[in-house]
């Protein structure tokens, strides 16, 4: 077992009881006699499931940590038959951490010239420039709820892809179980099978028990002038308009099935579309752009690293940190979340490649922007490879 999987659940575990015990009051019903009579029963159950979940953390500690001295690492040959034959991809480990490296060196040259045009010889100092303008913790979640209202807007009247009737996107604070890997945000979408078109935006406020460098730190992460670019990959044209729209396929492996290569790459790529639109259109909005874009370039070093065993925990961290500008808090729950998550890492940035790719094979065809969308994120989460063949590109 790796240590670092204990200490991920020692952060997780407790936070779980605690929704137990608190959290998930709120959420029964007691309207009705029925529902009060459920409720009464629920409390116990609660209790003795947070309980249970407390003791396990004190076994986790007690027990399974000290002994904890297994890795992460998934190895070479692992890495190499995931992108042959999970991703359908044409890399291997060494070809793989090349074209991200080469990515990198684009990216940072296009960030350089973005920082240039409004005043900063070096990105970094414009980037940590921008850091200083985020809204305060009361008003965070707040802010991300009025962007993912403008992005929703902005899709339906440009005509980019339809947007399916009945879904609804709830913004709200990330629950405390799952702060130790998400440090910005996340969207966690419906079930494949549910009815609901509901999906959920969580937005990570600071803890309770952080000192005051670290909360800094965290709100430092959601610069104001970049929080636009969040909203469309993880909203509105992104993550929740293509998997609400794949729940749609009759096909019920499509339903279930989600490559990476497609929910990532589609929700960093449509940053990109909506630059091209003209929606994220001001020079502090396009730094902060490139500069997540240079972090995806920067996770597919770290990725291949960790997952073959040459890069440690610490080196990924002190990389995310020197190389993508990531605040150290941030940088460690990103890790964290790389090394339980071998090959999601490169998803982002491979995926948006082969979705432009797909894109530049459609204006060839004379396909329209809407008509490209639409059949795309209609054929469901497939693989990009297998997206071309179902599109006939």
């Amino acid at each position: 077992m790796p240590p670092e999987f204990v200490e991920i659940a020692l952060r997780s575990v407790p936070a779980g009881a605690t929704f137990l015990r608190v959290g998930t009051q709120a959420m029964v019903p007691t309207a009705s006699a029925l529902e009060r009579a459920a409720e009464r029963a629920f409390r116990p159950a609660a209790e003795a499931a947070a309980s249970a979940l407390e003791a396990y953390a004190l076994w986790l500690e007690k027990e399974l940590l000290p002994k904890a001295r297994g890795t992460f690492a998934i190895g070479r040959d692992a890495v190499d038959e995931w992108l042959k034959q999970k991703e359908l991809l044409d890399h291997d480990a060494a070809s793989l951490r090349e074209w991200g490296d080469e990515f990198y060196g684009e990216t940072e040259a296009a960030l350089n010239a973005a920082a240039m045009e409004i005043g900063h010889q070096d990105w970094r100092a414009a980037v940590e420039a921008l850091r200083q303008d985020h809204p305060t913790e009361d008003t965070l979640v707040e802010t991300y709820r009025a962007e993912m209202e403008r992005s929703r807007l902005a899709v339906a009247t440009s005509g980019l892809a339809t947007v399916p009737y009945g879904e609804d996107l709830v913004v709200e604070a990330m629950p405390e179980f799952q702060r130790p890997t998400y440090p910005y945000a996340a969207y966690v979408g419906a079930g494949p099978f549910e009815p609901s078109r509901r999906g959920r935006f969580w937005v990570t406020l600071p803890d309770a028990h952080d000192d005051e460098k670290t909360r800094r730190e965290r709100l430092e992460g959601h610069p104001r002038a970049g929080i636009a670019v969040i909203a469309c990959h993880e909203g509105y044209p992104g993550h929740h308009l293509q998997l609400t729209v794949a729940a749609d396929q009759p096909s019920l492996a499509r339903k279930a099935i989600r490559s990476n290569l497609m929910v990532e790459g589609w929700g960093l790529y449509v940053e990109e579309l909506m630059t091209e639109l003209g929606y994220l259109d001001s020079p502090e909005t396009r730094l902060l752009r490139l500069k997540d874009l240079l972090w995806r370039a920067s996770r597919v070093t770290v990725d291949v690293g960790l997952a073959t065993g040459e890069m440690s925990f610490d080196h990924a961290v002190r990389f995310m940190v020197e190389r993508a500008r990531l605040e150290t808090p941030n940088a460690v729950a990103e890790v964290r979340r790389y090394a339980q998550s071998p090959l999601q890492p490169s998803s982002y940035a491979l995926g948006r490649e082969a979705i432009l790719a797909l894109r530049d094979k459609a204006r060839a065809a004379g396909w329209g922007m809407r008509l490209f969308h639409d059949r795309l994120l209609g054929a469901g989460s497939l693989p990009p490879k297998l997206l071309a063949t179902e599109l006939g590109l």
